[in-house]
């Protein structure tokens, strides 16, 4: 997990170096890198695994005009185990250079799992001729450890930005999240998670 943790924070601090070290010519806002750098937690409810998971994401996009961009990112989230989310976004600000600006995002990609093993609960049914539970017809077999493989996720979100002088930005977002992880145990078993999520962060982008 250390080691996870200093590559993001690596990946993080090489973008927003790259996208401040950008020579400006003719628009500002035009044909340049920004880097929007974000924590954040993905509130759900108490039937969720985890009620609020601390996520962290890095990306840097291209400027397309004043308005548009698009770009890949990166990060870390702390679901049951820890994943690596790989993704590609489109980020839209209204306004022209004003101080504050709200914006749209959209954000897809996919989770990488970066813990093998998870201790999800998966459920199997042996019948009474099983001699595991030979009094009853159906008993339920539960086993603490599963192999966790990843899923896919998207998230649209919108918020607002408020510009410095130095023409960095704090941006607040909230979004909806959803995000469908896969998950392998003994004897072939397979396992579907759907999570619908709301996600909150707090943002710098240069």
């Amino acid at each position: 997990m250390k080691k996870t943790l200093f590559l993001s924070v690596l990946f993080c601090w090489g973008a927003v170096c790259n996208a401040h070290s950008q020579e400006e010519t003719g628009s500002r806002e035009t044909g340049r890198f920004i880097s929007f750098t974000e924590g954040g937690v993905l509130a759900g409810n108490s039937d969720n695994w985890n009620s609020a998971p601390f996520i962290f994401h890095s990306s840097l996009n291209y400027a397309f005009g004043r308005h548009l961009s698009a770009g890949l990112g990166a990060g870390v989230e702390f679901l049951r185990e820890t994943h690596l989310p790989v993704t590609a976004n489109v980020l839209y600000r209204f306004g022209n250079r004003a101080a504050i600006r709200p914006f749209v995002r959209f954000q897809t990609g996919y989770l990488i799992a970066l813990e093998d093993k998870t201790t999800a609960n998966a459920t199997y049914y042996y019948p009474s001729t099983s001699s595991y539970y030979p009094y009853s017809y159906y008993q339920p077999y539960q086993t603490s450890e599963m192999d966790a493989r990843g899923g896919w996720l998207f998230n649209p979100s919108a918020g607002v930005i408020f510009y410095t002088k130095q023409k960095a930005g704090i941006a607040l977002s909230a979004g909806y999240r959803h995000q469908t992880l896969h998950y392998a145990g003994k004897d072939d078993y397979r396992m579907q998670v759907n999570q619908n999520r709301l996600s909150l962060t707090l943002g710098i982008i240069f």
